[in-house]
């Protein structure tokens, strides 16, 4: 299912989107809050895309690369859905952040997901630190409903805010 919104479209994810995905994730400055580090080769990238395939034709997930003006800028996600929930996350190329398009596509896949899908139930988490991360989600609507230490794949603890939103 293509999304498109005022800016955006948003369309399955191929794997023709791992170079521009790889962009974004050997980034480090886009990838400091994510729980792994920055990717180092595309083909971790393209493998990583073939999975997320996998799972999306089992229906545990769908994946919507963003694009705007041509070009993939992004991706925003529904994982581990089961029982009417699923679990939100995204992803921006550093040189689009604070224009709004996260938002703008986070809105998008939760009418999606709220609607056409007929989920009821969203859960996100964002690192404390991410503060930009935090307004997307509470500026479309999600509720934070704790904070909490939690050990990341490096090893490190950070802070992280989970955040759900109902139907």
């Amino acid at each position: 299912m293509i999304l498109k919104t005022g800016r955006l479209i948003l369309r399955p994810q191929v794997l023709a989107d791992a170079p521009d995905l790889f962009a974004i994730l050997s980034d480090s400055e886009a990838m400091r809050f994510w729980n792994r580090p920055a990717i180092a080769r595309l083909a971790v990238v393209e493998e990583l895309i073939r999975e997320q395939q996998d799972a999306m034709d089992q229906g545990l997930c769908r994946y919507w690369t963003m694009h705007s003006n041509g070009r993939a800028i992004g991706s925003v996600d529904l994982s581990l859905i089961q029982e009417a929930s699923a679990e939100l996350g995204f992803m921006l190329r550093s040189d689009h952040w604070g224009a709004g398009l996260a938002s703008e596509a986070v809105g998008a896949v939760i009418a999606h997901a709220l609607g056409a899908l007929g989920l009821v139930r969203l859960a996100a988490v964002a690192q404390s630190a991410n503060r930009a991360a935090v307004r997307v989600l509470e500026k479309n609507g999600f509720a934070l409903i704790e904070t909490r230490p939690v050990t990341i794949a490096d090893g490190q603890r950070k802070d992280c805010a989970f955040y759900l939103l109902t139907r």
